[in-house]
């Protein structure tokens, strides 16, 4: 492998306290009903958009849909809470990451603007040459769109490029983009899902996604 792409959610960092808080706090708002931290794994994966709907009882209304939503990037925007945190291991991975050839990059389905301030709060230390969120002209992952475009950017050939993530949306982003797909086992989605949706690798500690980096340096 020459480049590999990471998710950010669930595969870098645990962002799920926050992204749980902050919605709860809206709901609240607005009067209707929370949700346990833990539920929120069910909610996440596909944008803000999506988590707002899922978020929501089924029978909302589209006008209370999208003052939610709104309200939930606004927050959001605010970084009122600051739980999230690498998972265990990710920053020894990425130190012998820079210590071989592969360009690192970071693709989520989290506002850009956002993707790009928890890349540079909490991975400054480590040179990742592309960082891209959901943004105008780029519809979300599962399409390719994004994905190629950092391909492009950082002038590699798909078959030459790991996407590494946690949900069933990654795995279906790196066929669709022609790459080799690695789930991780510790984000928002369990092992099984990840082989369903056509995991190439799974992974259930850093210390085993290393090893299947390794094998794959050239």
């Amino acid at each position: 492998m020459k480049g590999i792409i990471f998710d950010l959610d669930g595969t870098l960092i645990d962002s799920l306290e926050d992204i749980a808080l902050t919605m709860n706090d809206v709901l609240s708002q607005f009067n209707f009903k929370t949700h346990e931290i833990e539920d929120y794994k069910d909610f996440v994966g596909d944008g803000a958009l999506i988590l707002t709907k899922n978020s929501l009882p089924k029978e909302a209304k589209e006008e209370d849909i999208q003052k939610v939503f709104t309200r939930f990037l606004e927050l959001h925007d605010l970084g009122i809470y600051h739980n999230a945190k690498p998972y265990d291991g990710i920053y020894e991975l990425l130190t012998k990451l820079t210590k071989t050839p592969i360009k690192l990059a970071i693709l989520s389905n989290k506002t850009d603007h956002i993707t790009k301030q928890y890349a540079k709060k909490l991975f400054y230390d480590f040179n990742f040459e592309e960082i891209h969120g959901q943004k105008i002209g780029f519809t979300k992952k599962p399409n390719p769109n994004g994905a190629l475009e950092i391909a492009k950017s950082l002038n590699l050939k798909t078959k030459d490029i790991f996407f590494i993530g946690d949900t069933p949306t990654d795995m279906k982003t790196a066929k669709n983009a022609n790459m080799k797909s690695i789930g991780v086992s510790w984000g928002f989605s369990p092992k099984y899902e990840l082989i369903e949706h056509g995991a190439d690798f799974t992974v259930e500690n850093c210390d085993e996604l290393w090893e299947v980096i390794k094998k794959h340096i050239n």
